[in-house]
């Protein structure tokens, strides 16, 4: 009876394990995945890790055929804005570059006209979710696919769609970083490097981008903000959006996993702001429950790292205000023609003289 008792208690034991660690296990394997990118034993592909990010979360639920199908679909009503007649652009030599970038902004920002039988009706455009912009409330609502869904989204999920579209139409632009904030990098031989503000549809300048006042001169240095991320980053970025995501849907819990990813992002992207942000987090609240000296020493010289590199906190009201605040501000913060669109009666200016 002694032996059968331990097997039972022992196998009730196993279960009880399992169960705790098996809703976790699509975050593990999504991990792997993304491990699997930066580390060269799998090719780096942006929209492969945003999916495996929102997979995750999702318990290995989210239908990876339709996600990838809804990125051809706009990909291909871009193409068709392109290829309307309707695009202007006066450069010599990039032109397809330059009017694929006015393609995929208009086709995200605007209303298009779309001829269905005899009727025409209007292709309503991605909306910014005031509601919960930052994800507190739900953090599905900073996904690309909850975007997709609800046509609602934010600084996160706008700029990976565009970026994720031209990539399917096999051009270049690239992510950004500002403080809470991530915008897209683009250039043409006629205006040079240009930014791509989606949340309100524009364009501004560096100057706008400075304007906050949260963005140290240490932390354009060193590349922590407005600088252009490479794909290798742009992975690296996801990969700390996974255990944001694990964070918000599991808790800290022992702060392995969180940890371990933002160690492995550093290890390929070492000033990505976000990454230290979240291991000093982590760190933070595993040292409230238990103040040992060494995680004390190990904090302190994370914080250190963030203050060198630049950050300075941004508050979420100043955020906003921010972020809004260029439709108050003259011309000076905007640039000005880059490309031309044109549909009917309507005339869409989105370039520089």
């Amino acid at each position: 009876m002694g032996i059968i008792r331990i097997i039972i208690i022992s196998f009730l034991f196993i279960a009880v394990v399992s169960l705790s660690v098996y809703p976790q296990a699509a975050y593990y394997r999504e991990q792997l995945r993304l491990v699997n990118m930066l580390n060269g034993r799998d090719s780096l592909d942006l929209q492969t890790a945003v999916y495996a990010v929102e997979n995750a979360y999702y318990n290995g639920n989210l239908n990876k055929d339709v996600f990838d199908k809804q990125i051809d679909i706009y990909a291909e009503f871009s193409k068709r804005i392109l290829l309307s007649g309707d695009v202007r652009y006066d450069g010599k030599g990039d032109e397809q570059s330059a009017m694929t970038q006015c393609a995929v902004f208009v086709f995200m920002t605007d209303t298009i006209p779309m001829q269905v039988g005899d009727t025409v009706i209007g292709h309503p455009p991605f909306e910014y979710n005031f509601d919960d912009y930052s994800g507190r409330e739900d953090w599905s609502n900073m996904f690309v696919s909850r975007m997709m869904e609800t046509r609602r989204g934010n600084c996160h999920s706008m700029p990976l769609l565009y970026k994720m579209i031209m990539d399917r139409l096999g051009e270049e632009c690239w992510l950004a970083l500002a403080p809470n904030h991530m915008y897209i990098k683009a250039r043409n031989q006629r205006a040079g490097w240009y930014n791509i503000e989606l949340t309100c549809a524009d364009f501004p300048t560096d100057a706008w981008l400075t304007a906050s006042g949260y963005i140290h001169l240490d932390a354009i240095r060193n590349g922590v903000y407005m600088d252009t991320l490479s794909v290798k980053q742009s992975v690296a970025l996801c990969l700390t959006d996974l255990a944001q995501g694990y964070m918000h849907k599991y808790g800290i819990r022992d702060g392995r996993f969180i940890t371990q990813c933002c160690d492995t992002v550093l290890t390929y992207y070492p000033n990505y702001i976000n990454a230290w942000l979240l291991k000093a987090h982590v760190m933070s609240q595993l040292y409230q429950k238990e103040e040992k000296q060494e995680l004390k020493q190990e904090m302190d010289k994370v914080y250190t790292r963030i203050h060198e590199l630049g950050y300075r906190k941004m508050p979420q009201e100043m955020y906003l205000s921010w972020l809004y605040s260029l439709n108050e501000y003259s011309n000076e913060y905007r640039i000005k023609k880059i490309v031309s669109f044109n549909y009917g009666d309507r005339h869409k200016t989105i370039s520089k003289e």
